[in-house]
């Protein structure tokens, strides 16, 4: 009898020690990038070029993140809008939307000034979180 209150303590307490605060989970993104990472947007819309976006007032959309991988559900965040040439950052960072996948989305008609902005997202899921820097280059003109 005494040897199965020994095995029980003793299961008892590996399980206890085994039981600590671990997160779920993983997520890389040192391979996270786009495909292709460059994006030009024109603000005078060509009408041959441009005569279904404009029929449709779709929006500028971005190809999805390749590369990062993880637990579902992958969020994703802009963090960090950098403009050079001329470029409005903080407008801009207002204007952008991030979808699923890291789809990123710019309005069809906007105020924004042309110019190149470069984006940096936050991808996280539940327990982790890594900046991709410099991820996505739009190019306004």
């Amino acid at each position: 009898m005494r040897a199965y209150v020994f095995i029980l303590m003793a299961i008892t307490g590996t399980m206890l020690m085994s039981c600590h605060d671990t997160t779920e989970g993983y997520l890389k993104t040192d391979s996270a990038r786009y495909v292709p990472d460059t994006m030009e947007i024109r603000l005078q819309l060509d009408e041959t070029l441009d005569a279904y976006r404009m029929h449709n007032m779709a929006p500028w959309v971005s190809p999805k993140l390749q590369g990062g991988i993880g637990t579902s559900p992958i969020e994703f965040e802009v963090v960090e809008v950098e403009a050079t040439e001329g470029g409005n950052a903080e407008l801009f960072r207002h204007l952008v939307n991030v979808r699923g996948g890291g789809r990123m989305e710019f309005p069809l008609i906007s105020d924004i000034t042309p110019g190149r902005y470069r984006v940096s997202l936050r991808v996280f899921n539940e327990g982790y979180s890594h900046i991709v820097k410099d991820v996505f280059t739009f190019i306004v003109k």
